[in-house]
């Protein structure tokens, strides 16, 4: 996994950095190793512009976030992507556990029988 964060409109910031890198940490188990994020923070009039996408297994996923906070931003944009990515990995999983041939409807003789007892 590998994070790749670009600054606009300030100073990179080593402490913005670090907790970008942590909070992408966080997120391993929802990602394969070979994911790459692309974090991009822009402070505008005194707000806090953030944006982030990620490339895992051929799909990416993007969020972002807007406060005038840089870190409760940072937190926000984090939460997002999780929600992403927790969801992504459910129907991932969802998906190979269904049994095949089965889509939730009834067997054509489960139709029949259920209008003979009634």
């Amino acid at each position: 996994m590998r994070l790749e964060v670009t600054f606009r409109n300030l100073q990179a910031r080593d402490e913005v950095r670090k907790r970008a890198e942590v909070l992408f940490a966080k997120l391993e188990r929802f990602l394969d190793p070979a994911a790459e994020g692309v974090l991009t923070v822009a402070i505008e009039h005194g707000v806090a512009h953030l944006e982030m996408h990620v490339t895992t297994r051929g799909a990416i996923h993007k969020a972002s976030e807007e406060d005038a906070d840089l870190r409760t931003a940072l937190d926000r944009l984090f939460h997002r992507l999780e929600v992403q990515l927790r969801r992504g990995k459910e129907k991932r999983l969802d998906r190979t556990r269904a049994p095949k041939g089965e889509e939730g409807f009834a067997a054509e003789g489960d139709e029949d029988e259920a209008v003979a007892e009634s």
